[in-house]
């Protein structure tokens, strides 16, 4: 009886321990299953965060792609839009500058124009204000030539009477020298403009007994000499001369002085 006891305790320990046993790897094997699920579980959420994350970054990069790609179309429609702009004003301008070039054109064709008539305005002018001044000139030398002619011809007039009357003078002197009277000394009008000279002679005839008749006649010595005298003396009486011989020779007056001895030739 002991011995089937025995047996059915060692029996039941070893249904025990097998059931323990079988419990166990259950368990060990339950623990397993839950460690691969576990860790499944934890690669699967690694993975859905991995792939949460790559969608998050995929959709930001889709995001900031499609930004970039509306900046891009913005920043391409704006440089299109300004180079439309700038296209429009490049072809206004030429369109501008091709009118002003024709304007201008145009206006130095007219300005060339308007020059050539003006030179031609201008040089027929001065040419009728130089045949107008010719004219003039040819007018007044005439005139003067005619006025020169005339005084010259006066003077010859003028100094055939002188001639005549010193030719006279010097036959009534030479009579009355041989009648017995002394010589009588004439007076020139050269020897006139010396005073001293005049005066020396004026004082001769009038001590002349022999010409006491005759008076000496120192007016113009006198009258000569106050000219003379105001205009500078001797030299100007041997300037008066000089120039009297260029005038009867055909010379005209250019200065002051000569025209007033011209007056005084042609008054005397």
């Amino acid at each position: 009886m002991a011995a089937k006891k025995s047996d059915a305790d060692k029996a039941k320990r070893s249904a025990a321990a097998k059931k323990a046993a079988a419990t166990r790897k259950r368990r060990a094997e339950a623990a397993r299953r839950e460690s691969i699920e576990a860790e499944a579980k934890a690669k699967r959420q690694a993975t859905a965060k991995k792939a949460a994350a790559t969608r998050k970054r995929n959709a930001a990069a889709a995001e900031k792609a499609a930004a970039e790609a509306a900046a891009k179309r913005c920043a391409a429609a704006k440089k299109a839009a300004a180079t439309r702009k700038r296209r429009a004003e490049e072809a206004a301008k030429a369109k501008s500058e091709a009118a002003l070039k024709r304007k201008r054109k145009a206006a130095a064709k007219k300005a060339a124009v308007t020059r050539a008539r003006n030179i031609e305005e201008k040089a027929a002018a001065k040419a009728k204000e130089k045949r107008k001044a010719a004219a003039k000139k040819g007018a007044a030398t005439r005139k003067r030539q005619a006025e020169e002619k005339a005084v010259a011809e006066r003077w010859a007039q003028r100094q055939e009477k002188a001639a005549a009357k010193r030719k006279q003078e010097a036959e009534e002197a030479d009579a009355a020298r041989r009648a017995g009277f002394a010589q009588v000394k004439l007076i020139r009008a050269r020897d006139a403009t010396n005073k001293s000279k005049a005066k020396k002679i004026s004082d001769t005839t009038a001590r002349s007994a022999a010409a006491a008749h005759i008076v000496a006649d120192d007016s113009k010595a006198k009258v000569m000499h106050k000219p003379v005298k105001s205009d500078g003396g001797a030299d100007d009486a041997s300037r008066r001369l000089k120039f009297h011989r260029k005038w009867v020779n055909g010379q005209n007056p250019e200065t002051v002085e000569e025209y007033a001895w011209v007056r005084e030739f042609t008054s005397a």
